[in-house]
């Protein structure tokens, strides 16, 4: 009875209601599409940076590079979604994701790798808007928390396969063939999304700047009404990101210079992933119990700054490390994507993510190139780590400035 009720609030029907889960599956899809192709190179970095003499810099670049095009597609990709809905772009974002991971795998030089890992990005990051754009949409108002756990379990997932398996494919068989494995979770996205996408109810009443006048917001419309708490957990997510993936692309690479081989190291390295996988549905219950997601992004972000600076330092406790920092970081992802549909307007759901992206974007740029800059600067990969951590540490204040701007949530989600 209490189900039912629900459904007849926020006008659902009972097939919509369990549809919700179908689209659930898919928007797992998009962040385990985005997960294991962004981890597809590191784990076999080392391999790729001996074929082709490259710096650590240079190792770093590669990483980095596969995030430059969401800096120019998220916002545009998220006002398109908002106006025309997510399935010619979610279905040209997979065939784009697929064939960079194909021009990486020939690839023969650096340019051609670093065209590849362009390519890639460009679909895996514009899925990245779609998804949980799609989540806010289906999940309105309900267990939001719960659904962006799960969609967030995508990137542990599609992590763990790529640090761990892809490490093993690329030791036993070549860094090539690992690259060419990673293109099977991005084409059995593309056949499911083809097979169940359907848009969420009531989305041709949202459609971005309709209004009364039916005249569409144009970009810096949109941008200056989607408001400043927005920005500020744009700026987190950056923050966020920068440490983590500059964590995953050296801390393989580290661990081979004490003496482990490929696998082991990836297999350490996916350890951060383990402990989130199973943390994460709590995490989730505690957003939509607790309704405290600064609070739970500030105490999961100064934890892993702790954590990350001792990963150097006591390398024979490398894999307990790594399982905390697990624990850690899963705080902060899901909580910043339920934040959204908190502070903006539900027609500017897609160009919120959109900002998010463009800093998930920044941050991935600006993490490992940073840190394999301090690292050949150095010699050594202890001040790296440091740089790492000081990431982490910054995004407890931006979640205090955050507070401080408590009196534009909720307001900006009704403004025009």
């Amino acid at each position: 009875m209490l189900s039912k009720s629900m459904d007849a609030e926020d006008g659902t029907s009972a097939s919509q209601s369990r549809r919700r889960w179908v689209m659930l599956g898919i928007a797992f899809m998009f962040m385990l599409t985005y997960g294991s192709t962004l981890q597809a190179v590191p784990p076999v970095l080392s391999l790729i940076m001996n074929d082709f003499y490259l710096s650590h810099a240079q190792g770093g670049l590669l990483i980095s590079l596969y995030a430059v095009p969401g800096l120019i597609i998220s916002i545009p990709a998220g006002m398109l979604s908002d106006r025309y809905g997510q399935k010619v772009i979610a279905l040209v974002s997979f065939s784009l994701t697929i064939a960079g991971i194909a021009i990486v795998a020939t690839g023969t030089c650096l340019p051609i790798l670093i065209w590849g890992r362009l390519m890639t990005g460009a679909g895996a990051m514009t899925l990245m808007v779609l998804g949980p754009q799609l989540l806010a949409q289906w999940f309105r108002g309900r267990e939001v928390g719960t659904a962006m756990a799960v969609f967030n379990a995508g990137f542990i997932i599609g992590s763990i396969l790529s640090l761990y398996l892809l490490a093993m494919a690329g030791e036993s068989l070549g860094w090539r063939a690992s690259i060419w494995l990673s293109a099977g979770i991005p084409l059995l996205g593309l056949v499911l999304f083809a097979l169940f996408f359907t848009p969420a109810p009531g989305r041709s009443q949202e459609i971005s700047g309709g209004g009364e006048t039916g005249r569409p917001e144009s970009l810096f419309q949109g941008l200056r009404l989607a408001g400043v708490p927005i920005w500020i957990v744009g700026a987190a997510w950056m923050l966020f990101n920068a440490c983590m993936i500059a964590l995953f692309t050296f801390t393989p690479d580290f661990l081979q210079t004490t003496g482990i081989s490929v696998t082991s190291a990836g297999f350490v390295t996916s350890a951060v992933m383990w402990t989130g996988l199973v943390v994460t549905p709590l995490v989730g219950y505690m957003i939509d119990k607790l309704d405290h997601k600064p609070a739970i992004i500030a105490i999961g972000s100064v934890a892993l700054a702790v954590l990350v600076l001792l990963v150097p330092s006591i390398t024979s406790w490398v894999l307990a490390i790594m399982l905390l920092i697990g624990i850690a970081q899963t705080m902060v992802p899901a909580a910043i994507f339920a934040l959204p549909p908190d502070v903006t307007s539900p027609k500017r759901l897609g160009l919120s993510f959109g900002i998010l992206n463009f800093f998930l974007s920044l941050g991935i740029v600006v993490g490992p190139a940073a840190a394999g800059l301090v690292r050949d600067a150095t010699g050594s990969y202890p001040a790296s780590y440091v740089l790492m951590a000081v990431f982490a540490f910054l995004v407890a204040p931006s979640m205090l400035i955050l507070g401080r701007t408590r009196g534009q949530i909720g307001t900006a989600t009704h403004s025009d």
